[in-house]
């Protein structure tokens, strides 16, 4: 069956008190991208459309190449109300499609796990499924002046999640009759609801918190360090990356693919970035994945010249697809000239747009080596990176 999800990332954050609710990074993430690397994850998912606001469609663009998120299908421009945002992207979803999952990208703690169990309970015999979970409190009803009207029984409340599942045919129907009457509701189980379908429930997750004010994002941190400190010490990888390359003359001089005013270049079949070859080897150490020689060998002429910026995406293409992250990277290039601390911080940017955290330092050899004497320069980095574990 085609399965799309739509990801609604369209809302202003008023309680949030901005606009960029969604952006805003938890452990050097945006909230939006937690949910959508979720759902990207997932056999079942054929595809994912995020709708957002109009001046943000760009920005949400660059996270998912940063991201290397794969099953994204488009970025739908939302409308006035959150009904609006989902139709906008229902409407553009192609006719073959079977079955949507929406998600709200507040909700950034989702899990697999909740995702296959709404999907997995969707049949023929019911048109949605949503995840719901219990009240503790005590609910009561006001009557007016702040006066108790009575207490209503909590054992008949739930309080409802998403994602939630639809027949994609159903829940585009229900959709326009609604338009049809201008009716507007507050999820989309409601409409389901209103026009007499039949919506059943599955447990949600109590992990699976909604970022609505800033203090939300401390539940958020919280439940992540709980979690971290259980498996900290069972998926941590370190890495160690060492490289030197020599000066010639007739060649650029590229260091953390920044190009650097100098007499002379590193000689090598590529660029010969000896920063980036050592983060490259710290990056496939820690994932246990041999060295930068193994994967793009200078035999190989599709690598001649090819800037070390291109060859670093295509590692951290390889180790995410492995499970395993770069968390963060420290380094440092060995170089008696040129004078390398102006362009640092334009070596850091450039990592930054690739996902990466990096400290970089530079260090002369005090004269001493083929370093101080000016014949090389070489550099070493330490990659600390996290594998993801299966359940």
């Amino acid at each position: 069956m085609k399965c799309s999800a739509i990801i609604v990332s369209a809302g202003l954050g008023k309680r949030f008190g901005s606009p960029d609710k969604v952006f805003f990074e938890v452990n050097d993430k945006p909230i939006f991208m937690w949910a959508v690397q979720t759902f990207d994850n997932l056999d079942f998912i054929n595809d994912i459309w995020i709708v957002t606001r109009k001046d943000a469609v760009q920005k949400v663009r660059s996270y998912l190449k940063i991201f290397n998120i794969k099953k994204v299908r488009e970025v739908v421009e939302g409308g006035n109300e959150r009904q609006d945002s989902v139709y906008n992207a229902l409407k553009l979803m192609p006719a073959d499609t079977e079955i949507v999952l929406i998600h709200d990208a507040a909700r950034p703690l989702v899990s697999k796990e909740l995702v296959e169990r709404v999907f997995n309970a969707l049949n023929p015999q019911i048109d949605g499924v949503i995840p719901v979970t219990r009240i503790t409190d005590t609910v009561k009803w006001i009557k007016g002046r702040n006066i108790v009207g009575g207490t209503i029984n909590r054992e008949m409340l739930r309080a409802v999640q998403t994602p939630q599942a639809f027949w994609f045919k159903k829940i585009l129907e229900v959709y326009e009759k609604a338009y049809s009457e201008g009716v507007y509701g507050t999820d989309d189980a409601f409409l389901i609801e209103r026009y007499s379908g039949k919506v059943y429930t599955v447990d949600g997750d109590e992990k699976n918190i909604k970022i609505t004010t800033k203090q939300d994002i401390e539940k958020m941190e919280s439940i992540l360090n709980i979690n971290n400190i259980k498996t900290f010490s069972l998926n941590i990888r370190v890495g160690i990356g060492y490289d030197s390359h020599r000066l010639v003359s007739g060649k650029k001089l590229i260091i953390g693919g920044v190009e650097i005013p100098y007499e002379k270049g590193l000689e090598g079949h590529s660029d010969a970035d000896v920063l980036i070859h050592a983060i490259i080897d710290a990056i496939l150490g820690a994932a246990g994945a041999g060295d930068i020689g193994k994967h793009f060998p200078d035999s190989d002429p599709q690598y001649k010249d090819i800037s070390s910026l291109v060859l670093l995406e295509k590692t951290l293409k390889f180790t995410r697809e492995q499970k395993i992250e770069p968390i963060w990277i420290d380094c440092t290039v060995f170089a008696e000239k040129p004078r390398l601390s102006p362009y640092i911080p334009e070596m850091i940017e450039n990592f930054r747009k690739l996902g990466l955290k990096v400290n970089i330092k530079a260090k002369t050899a005090e004269g001493m080596g083929f370093i101080g004497r000016g014949e090389g320069i070489a550099a070493q980095a330490i990659c600390l990176s996290s594998m993801k574990l299966d359940p």
